[in-house]
């Protein structure tokens, strides 16, 4: 692994090249600098960078010049390098070792010695879908990987994202930007579910019981309609929305407490059907299945580690 130069190196570099106008220079000549500074001979140099030997000299001329100093001067084996030539050969070698790593791309990511942290935009419906598994996967995998979660109800691609505030995206949304991927993981189908003992919902669920029920509505914004509210509008038939609630996890600890209903997907209402007296029918009306799929920016599509993570939710989603 190619040495990175300290912050005392950097230094260095600058107060060695303090009277130098660096945008004179080019990468170039301090490659041959460097080759000099390791071969000590000027056609020697011009082999190791495919260089005649004229070239070579008209650089060490141009280096001369510009650093004010000879750089490299004749000695009993060759050529010798200045006190100069010499405190700047260090910093000069770890920075061209540097730039050299930095150009020749990411390394391969192993999960097992990384330690990056992920940062995931989604809803609660996903993080009670996903986030199990997902940890445990990183658990036998990745134990030292860390991810942060942040609530994003809304159904279009976060701004953070692209801000880099956010390296993925996962749950619901329409129009995918420009500059953004998107992957399908999984479908959700809704399901309508009820206290279990519910003074007007029988065995089966009637359109006209359904439209005079106080309904739940899992929205991140006032006014937006549901699925179900367009769905019936189509027939000219409306409900009444008695609670909006921001997430999705509220909705089964309300519903078996009151006599309202909610639409909401089958994952949730299978779990929570565990936890509380609730009933689970179809909806008496065909409403749309949900798209779960994650989003990620350009900036992060060609990223080795990036890739793995995406690749683990969406083999994690299969399963689902």
């Amino acid at each position: 692994m190619p040495h990175r130069p300290s912050s005392i190196q950097w230094i260095v570099i600058i107060v060695i090249i303090t009277d130098v106008n660096i945008g004179a220079m080019n990468l170039n000549q301090l490659l041959v600098l460097d080759a000099l500074l390791t071969e000590r001979h000027v056609s020697r140099a011009g082999q190791r960078l495919g260089l005649s030997q004229p070239a070579v000299s008209n650089a060490l001329s141009q280096l001369r010049a510009r650093l004010g100093d000879p750089l490299l001067v004749r000695g009993g084996r060759g050529m010798v390098p200045t006190a100069r030539a010499q405190a700047l050969m260090g910093p000069l070698r770890s920075a061209l070792a540097t730039l050299e790593s930095a150009l020749a791309g990411p390394r391969a990511f192993d999960p097992a010695q990384a330690e990056n942290t992920f940062v995931l935009a989604a809803t609660d419906f996903v993080e009670l879908v996903l986030l199990p598994r997902l940890l445990a996967r990183l658990t036998r995998e990745a134990p030292r990987v860390r991810l942060q979660l942040r609530s994003w109800p809304y159904h279009r691609a976060p701004p953070w994202l692209e801000t880099g505030e956010a390296d993925l995206s996962i749950g619901f949304y329409g129009e995918v930007p420009a500059n953004h991927h998107e992957q399908k993981l999984f479908h959700d189908q809704f399901v309508c579910i009820v206290r279990r003992h519910h003074p007007e919902v029988g065995k089966r669920l009637t359109l006209k019981t359904y439209v005079r029920l106080q309904h739940v509505l899992v929205t991140a914004e006032a006014s937006s309609a549901g699925v179900a509210d367009v769905a019936l509008a189509a027939r000219g038939l409306s409900r009444h929305v008695a609670l909006r609630l921001s997430h999705f996890l509220m909705v089964p600890a309300v519903i078996a407490a009151t006599d309202y209903i909610a639409a909401v997907g089958d994952r949730v209402a299978a779990t929570f059907s565990r936890l509380y007296p609730l009933r689970i029918l179809p909806p008496p009306l065909p409403l749309p299945r949900g798209t779960v799929g994650q989003l990620w920016h350009e900036r992060t599509h060609a990223s080795p580690a990036h890739a793995w993570l995406r690749k683990v939710i969406a083999e994690l989603a299969a399963e689902i």
